[in-house]
């Protein structure tokens, strides 16, 4: 059986219904978001032992706050480490107490974003409060010397019109706006969150450990992604204005080459990857199909 912690997030929901789509033994956690046949789950209080199941957990994935604002780890750290770090540290016990496999769904943010292209082993160095966070959970995972699976990604975006992930975000940016400022020196990898769990039951399936990167798109800025969305979807009378990302209003500076190598997972599974436009066209039907 597999425990999603989180699956009332953006990320956890998706592989929670896909997994379940695929007729897995799988079992979701809510806090703030009730969803029906979810357990309630408060990561910052409750202990896994409080709840209870008729199978034996095999996975527990641990899926919570992983995609929030990259600011508010700065700003909240007292927080944010409490509940991402050392909370999180207990489940991860609890795994090996129990004979578990825990899988980390882990980010780009490890990395201070001076040489990009990074691949799995290379050295981390996060510059981020965020990454700081990944990184010390990532850490104790390395440490353990037992089994783990850890999924880093960059930008996970949606294809659903208010979802508020990346594309669609700049989509709605563009058609309620004259002018957009974009980043033109941020590269970095994205990832569709249908992908995500796609490639999450491979790995499990294939009983995959260690540290994998998942991408969609390998490499990409603000702007190339403006651009395309401007184009895509013949959108007028909106100026995109490259910026540099660190220009914008945020509270840490921003690492700037942090795009991934996901050589592991493509040579493991043969992986060929989609254009931009691939995915434009999967909002263009799902805007289609909902309207």
């Amino acid at each position: 059986m597999i425990l999603i912690i989180g699956a009332s997030g953006f990320i956890g929901n998706s592989i929670y219904k896909y997994f379940k789509f695929k007729r897995h033994d799988v079992q979701g956690t809510y806090f703030k978001n009730k969803i029906k046949d979810l357990i309630y789950f408060d990561i910052s209080k409750n202990n896994i032992e409080e709840l209870k199941f008729n199978k034996k957990l095999k996975y527990i994935i641990i899926s919570s706050a992983i995609n929030i604002n990259l600011d508010e780890a700065k700003k909240n750290w007292k927080d944010s480490y409490y509940i991402n770090v050392e909370r999180v540290k207990i489940i991860i016990n609890y795994c090996y107490k129990n004979k578990i496999i825990p899988i980390y769904i882990s980010s780009d943010a490890v990395f201070d974003g001076v040489k990009g292209n990074y691949g799995e082993n290379d050295r981390k160095n996060p510059i981020l409060s965020y990454g700081r966070i990944k990184n010390e959970v990532e850490n104790y995972l390395l440490n353990s010397n037992k089994d783990f699976l850890i999924v880093r990604t960059g930008r996970v975006f949606g294809i659903d019109q208010n979802d508020g992930t990346l594309l669609t975000k700049m989509k709605k940016n563009l058609l309620n706006n004259k002018k957009i400022k974009c980043s033109n020196d941020q590269i970095f990898s994205t990832l569709y969150v249908s992908d995500l769990s796609i490639n999450l039951e491979k790995l499990i399936k294939n009983n995959c450990k260690g540290i994998f990167h998942l991408m969609s798109i390998k490499s990409t800025t603000h702007l190339e992604i403006a651009k395309e969305i401007k184009k895509f979807f013949n959108i007028k009378g909106v100026e995109i204005l490259p910026s540099s990302i660190n220009s914008f209003d945020i509270v840490e500076k921003r690492p700037l080459l942090i795009n991934l190598l996901g050589n592991k997972f493509e040579n493991l599974f043969n992986i060929k990857y989609n254009n931009l436009k691939y995915y434009l066209e999967k909002i263009y039907k799902n805007e289609k199909k909902n309207n």
